[in-house]
């Protein structure tokens, strides 16, 4: 399951990966899931929550607090660490969330074109003039390039 949070108030990225985590728990146990599995680039979040680090900030704690409870209603729960560079989906979707500012009110759907719809107007290349293009053309039409088939380049 993917989803984008746009956060309506100022908090800090430890406490966006904690709301997120918080978040998919919920909607994961809303929709009968047994299983959890998510992955974060936060080395911070993940070893706490799997409990190889300690949280010290009250505001951690409380969210530590939460998701320990929260796991208890899965048959398994796995947090994994990812590097940031393979965090290219969550990145996406937290800016499609920032991007959405202005779009409050609004439902926006993302479409995926495979190809246009549209006829391609393309237009045969005309080689009856032996000028720069001729062996460009030949090259894309014969597989020859000038100089490398045995014949010099004109």
């Amino acid at each position: 399951m993917e989803f984008a949070i746009k956060f309506e108030f100022k908090t800090s990225n430890n406490k966006a990966e904690y709301e997120a985590l918080v978040l998919g728990l919920r909607m994961a146990q809303d929709t009968g899931a047994s299983h959890f599995l998510a992955y974060s680039d936060s080395q911070l979040i993940v070893k706490q929550v799997n409990g190889e680090y300690k949280a010290k900030e009250e505001s951690m704690v409380q969210y530590f607090q939460q998701i320990k409870e929260l796991k208890t209603k899965f048959k398994s729960f796995q947090l994994q660490q990812i590097p940031s560079e393979e965090n290219v989906k969550a990145d996406s979707l937290s800016k499609l969330a920032s991007a959405l500012e202005d779009c409050k009110t609004r439902r926006i759907t993302v479409q995926h074109l495979l190809q246009t719809r549209i006829p391609l107007d393309i237009q045969p290349i005309s080689s009856n003039n032996n000028d720069w293009r001729t062996p460009i053309i030949r090259w894309i039409d014969e597989g020859h390039l000038p100089g490398i088939d045995g014949r010099p380049p004109k």
